[in-house]
């Protein structure tokens, strides 16, 4: 017996040991790169112009499809990425030899381990994606072992064979200096083994990640009900204090039914009533296709108001939905994103009025679904909630500034005053009891 227990003893230090020493060749103290790019209207314009440019190739029918990534785009995408999770730096850089790829994620670690460093080189190629040395901390793998070390995690973590099928898509990359060029082949690998459902609605369907989707079903019924009874569209408080009125009275009749759980559902329910179709594909089968109930949701999306204005009420909404799908981070940026592209020509101009709605969304998503008590005290408050309370007043907030008119009262996103700004918003935001209930 006492040989057993030293040999347990031995292996524990043992292991330890090891751990100790992986942790030092992964982790550094210092990040092998920082984002310096700003998210601005450019950055802004260019992300657009690509994301439009990949959705228009996807919509193509052949099943043979190339999409281009000029460098100056990618400089973009990296720098909302920044400003959506500023943890993570990211920095590719286009050559005639190839991709080089670097991210440095900082970690809630001790200083000296604080960053994740990890730099991979793509290879131009004929046949399908292929990786160079991949590097994390000082730890040296080879491109054919760091994926099918990936293949194997998420064949058991998340779905066999996912990212088989996405290989097996990338049929060749073609890189200089100037753009990359990813050659797709979607056709042979579209479709699950039953050939009915794409992959991505399997993966949806099999993780669910964003809830119950039969709870999700019931709140978008009530709630569909509750805008025929209306009649005529109101503010989109008196939907709100309806759901979270339900999500109260569900909550107390039964242990069964958490708060959180009953409040991000009831928030999902409204984001897809409101909110894009295309949220519904992320969550399941929910809209009620009848004609006469799509004609009355599609009356309320459009005249359904917050603070009288129902733009407001439509940035409120999707960053909702943003929060709810993604982090508050995320939410922040993408809504700072949709600023910035209207003080580009033609658009309505860079406002504070609206951003104050999209942090209102993203901060009422955050504090319902934050903590059991917390769920609890914000479905007393919102089954009453008002317009003022909700959003509280824009007086005085700029709207309508173009490109140049930003630059020269507020330079760039990462200016003192513009810091200084969004502080003001989201004091007016901690005047509201619901939002006094934390965010952080």
């Amino acid at each position: 017996m006492k040989k057993f227990f030293a040999a347990l003893i031995y292996l524990v230090i043992t292991l330890l040991l090891l751990m100790s020493l992986a942790i030092y060749l992964v982790l550094s103290a210092q990040p092998q790169v920082e984002q310096t790019q700003p998210i601005s209207a450019q950055s802004a314009k260019k992300s657009q112009q690509l994301a439009r440019r990949i959705v228009a190739t996807l919509k193509q029918e052949n099943s043979i499809k190339s999409i281009t990534t000029k460098q100056h785009e990618i400089d973009g995408l990296t720098a909302l990425f920044h400003r959506a999770f500023p943890q993570a730096h990211l920095a590719v850089t286009l050559s005639e030899q190839g991709a080089s790829a670097d991210a440095s994620l900082a970690l809630p670690l001790l200083g000296f381990i604080r960053y994740l460093n990890v730099h991979a080189f793509i290879l131009p190629s004929n046949q399908g994606l292929q990786l160079s040395q991949v590097h994390i901390g000082d730890i040296s793998l080879d491109g054919e072992l760091f994926l099918s070390i990936v293949t194997w995690l998420t064949d058991r973590i998340i779905q066999p064979q996912l990212v088989e099928k996405v290989l097996k898509m990338i049929t060749a990359i073609e890189i200089n200096q100037k753009q990359m060029t990813t050659h797709l082949a979607l056709g042979a690998v579209s479709m699950d083994q039953n050939g009915q459902n794409s992959l991505l609605l399997k993966l949806r369907d099999d993780l669910a990640l964003f809830g119950d989707v039969n709870v999700i079903r019931f709140y978008y019924q009530s709630l569909s009900d509750f805008a025929e009874q209306q009649g005529e569209p109101s503010s989109i408080a008196t939907f709100i204090a309806y759901l979270f009125e339900l999500a109260a009275t569900r909550q107390s009749i039964s242990e069964q039914y958490m708060a959180v759980n009953e409040n991000q559902a009831a928030l999902m329910a409204l984001v897809i009533y409101f909110g894009a179709d295309r949220f519904e594909t992320l969550v399941g089968d929910i809209i009620i296709r009848e004609k006469q109930q799509l004609a009355l949701r599609n009356r309320m999306r459009h005249q359904v108001t917050l603070q009288g204005r129902v733009d407001l009420q439509k940035h409120f909404i999707y960053s909702i939905a943003l929060q709810l799908f993604s982090t508050h981070s995320a939410s922040d940026a993408m809504g700072e994103f949709k600023e910035f592209l209207d003080t580009n020509a033609g658009g309505s101009g860079f406002s504070f009025a609206d951003l104050q709605a999209d942090r209102a969304g993203t901060r009422l998503a955050m504090i319902v679904t934050k903590s059991e008590l917390n769920a609890i005290r914000a479905q007393k408050l919102l089954s009453q909630v008002t317009d003022d309370q909700l959003l509280p007043s824009i007086n005085g907030l700029q709207e309508g500034l173009t490109e140049q008119s930003f630059e020269q009262q507020f330079s760039h996103a990462n200016s003192a005053q513009y810091k200084r700004t969004l502080k003001e918003i989201d004091n007016r935001l901690r005047s509201s009891p619901v939002y006094q209930l934390g965010w952080e």
